[in-house]
């Protein structure tokens, strides 16, 4: 099969196909998540268990969507779907924020590696992940009014109490550091596990 070359300009052009893949893999990459995120509401512990699972899974279609990547913008798009729906289910803004710029920064890293490098790819994909760090971190500026959320109120009383009392400074910013590890974690068992796919499409 022959590779598609590489531009290594900064190019942000779209074409349909670049746009079907973004819709395709950003909406199994959003499904991936929320089949884990259901899991939230049996208890604050598993709202943090399942963020962790959620980026640890959702490597696999991320990994995958960047063996389409070819040039600048797709990443950041992808972003933008993603967080952007996010927001749309209660989401705090900051989320939407974080998710861009780590998505830049992931955009960054795929072009420093010529959109080739396996390796990479598995670092722009933890970057990437950190946009769940947004989550809960109004928890650390503005944690009255997250609490009186109406996305909160409607998990309940007894949750929110719990989740006031679990999540300390120190437990939001041990939650945040992790978005990056797990995010390693998912971006190397999406490359293991779609090796030929890479491959395939001349990564190294």
């Amino acid at each position: 099969m022959t590779v598609e070359a590489v531009d290594h300009r900064i190019d942000i052009r779209m074409s349909p196909r670049d746009l079907i893949n973004i819709g395709i893999f950003g909406a199994l990459y959003i499904v991936t998540v929320g089949v884990f995120n259901l899991l939230e509401f049996i208890s604050p512990v598993m709202t943090l268990v399942t963020s962790g699972l959620s980026i640890i899974a959702a490597g696999v279609p991320f990994m995958l969507f960047l063996t389409r990547v070819r040039h600048a913008g797709m990443v950041t798009v992808f972003a933008v779907i993603v967080t952007g729906f996010m927001l749309l289910i209660g989401s705090p803004p900051i989320t939407f924020v974080i998710g861009v710029v780590a998505a830049l920064i992931a955009e960054a890293l795929l072009w420093m590696g010529r959109y080739r490098s396996r390796q990479l790819s598995v670092f722009a994909y933890a970057v990437f992940s950190t946009w769940f760090a947004g989550l809960f971190m109004p928890m650390l500026y503005a944690r009255e009014e997250f609490l009186s959320s109406p996305y909160m109120e409607g998990m309940g009383a007894e949750y929110v109490d719990k989740l006031d009392k679990l999540l300390s400074p120190a437990v939001l910013i041990a939650f945040d550091v992790s978005t990056l590890v797990f995010g390693l974690i998912g971006g190397a068992l999406g490359l293991r596990l779609l090796d030929k796919h890479f491959r395939k499409a001349g990564l190294v």
